[in-house]
């Protein structure tokens, strides 16, 4: 199934989220090198909001997790840690590995 991208920004640090459908339920996923710099709950919340105004989704079907990703050492290359993990992201997902790939999710 398609994967949708979603930047996050906030505490001037951006980390991204991925979003996959499927059938009956959906999979939203927070990567983040710098774990505690943004409010997951919130995060969450949101994504969940705007994803069921868009697909008609029960939000008790959307499954969220954080995905563990490496940590950036500094306070500034954010920006390169997105991209990098975007880009792993969707390799894996055109590799058909998507199901396995949103099983490593920390739940």
């Amino acid at each position: 199934m398609p994967w949708t991208f979603v930047p996050i920004h906030g505490k001037n640090h951006w980390s991204p989220a991925i979003i996959q459908l499927h059938n009956d339920d959906a999979w939203l996923a927070h990567l983040d090198s710098s774990r505690g710099t943004h409010d997951l709950e919130v995060i969450f919340h949101v994504l969940k909001q705007v994803l069921c105004l868009i697909v008609p989704i029960d939000p008790a079907l959307v499954m969220t997790g954080i995905m563990n990703v490496e940590q950036q050492q500094d306070g500034h290359s954010c920006g390169k840690h997105v991209l990098q993990m975007l880009a792993g992201a969707a390799m894996k997902e055109s590799d058909g590995l998507d199901r396995c790939f949103m099983r490593g999710l920390d739940i």
